[in-house]
């Protein structure tokens, strides 16, 4: 999705925190961090999955539109997006998920981007041996631009996760999903820490 401001500067100039969008973040920054760029109403569900994600132990992030209406123009395309908390938090980051929303309601699937193509690897053979659907990223969703927002960690790589609505709606819903989905994504994340 194209962004109706190019970047963040841009945005803050045009809309009021507290009133349009609001910012959100975990007390302490981590070497783990999971951000939602386009939470709240602008991409639904995505804000609370990367706060599972994150839990008690890792760092998370999340920009948040809440307009009662269209929140849309409040999407910074990811390769642009430069919001200065996040930027700080990245300093000390060197595995960065970040989480993002598809539009289609009806098929529950996700894709993974990002230049970490590794941990990719892992989690798409993770997900799928959990029965989650893991589909071929389409040209635009692939996070592979040095600038997204998933690969400005210290490695310089990370992953991009696009979540179809349906999936997001169904792990917001759906326990026996919510635990599935997060677990399964939570102990990658730690058993690369513990390989350093």
């Amino acid at each position: 999705m194209r962004g109706f401001y190019s970047n963040f500067r841009e945005l803050q100039l045009n809309e009021q925190e507290g009133q349009d969008y609001q910012i959100t973040a975990s007390r302490n920054w981590h070497r783990v961090l999971i951000i939602a760029p386009h939470g709240g109403k602008i991409e639904y569900y995505t804000s609370q999955i990367a706060k599972w994600i994150a839990g008690e132990e890792f760092a998370w992030y999340s920009f948040e539109g809440i307009i009662n209406g269209d929140n849309r123009r409040l999407h910074i395309t990811s390769h642009n997006f430069d919001e200065p908390i996040v930027l700080q938090a990245l300093q000390e980051a060197d595995t960065v998920v970040t989480i993002h929303g598809l539009k289609n309601s009806i098929e529950e699937f996700l894709m993974i981007g990002g230049l970490d193509s590794t941990f990719g690897t892992e989690l798409r053979v993770a997900l799928q041996h959990h029965g989650f659907i893991v589909k071929e990223s389409k040209q635009g969703y692939r996070g592979e631009r040095v600038t997204n927002i998933c690969n400005r960690g210290c490695t310089g790589k990370g992953i991009q996760l696009e979540i179809s609505f349906a999936l997001r709606k169904r792990i917001f819903e759906d326990a026996e999903c919510r635990i599935q989905f997060i677990d399964k994504i939570r102990t990658l994340i730690k058993g690369r820490i513990i390989r350093g």
